[in-house]
């Protein structure tokens, strides 16, 4: 059997000194693919190194995840674009926008809801530019992701903790 993991952070510090174990490990029970999901700009680095260095095997997700929104530096997300448009566009190497969303759980106050919408709305933007998949974080926030993702020409979505009512789901899958 041949498998791919569509979602693990290996540019998470708790894989630090770990990655090439973990790769082989993959390696030797037929996994053929891996997606390194990214958090930030630092992250997406990461990510993206990582499937030059593994190439063929790890392929990088790039973006920002709702739980990193309310920690990003000043003109981080801006850099994050800037990086994602200069790497993202024709590299085999990276194959999604992602982990990207809404997680209501980091966002309480309505300046923060308000900056993890605009975050999302840029990976968004990039994902459609770049026509590139979107893993998307919908914990708790499926229905609003819902209605934000028809405003953008999308290929290919893979959500990821989705944690509403099973009755979201035929709208989510048609």
């Amino acid at each position: 059997m041949r498998f791919v993991d569509a979602h693990i952070h290996l540019s998470d510090s708790e894989y630090d000194g770990k990655i090439h174990e973990i790769i082989e490990n993959a390696r030797q029970v037929g996994v053929v693919a891996i997606v390194s999901n990214s958090m930030n700009l630092e992250t997406s680095r990461l990510s993206l190194r990582l499937a030059e260095r593994y190439t063929g095997l790890v392929y990088a997700a790039l973006g920002i995840h709702p739980w990193n929104v309310n920690q990003l530096a000043p003109n981080e997300l801006e850099q994050t674009i800037e990086f994602i448009l200069q790497n993202g566009a024709n590299n085999k190497n990276v194959v999604a926008i992602g982990e990207v969303g809404l997680d209501p759980q980091y966002a309480k106050r309505k300046e923060q809801k308000e900056l993890q919408t605009k975050v999302f709305h840029e990976m968004l933007r990039l994902a459609e530019k770049l026509t590139l998949p979107v893993i998307v974080h919908s914990r708790w926030s499926a229905p609003k992701i819902l209605e934000i993702l028809p405003l953008y020409h999308l290929n290919t979505v893979l959500w990821h903790w989705f944690s509403s009512p099973a009755d979201i789901l035929p709208k989510i899958i048609g």
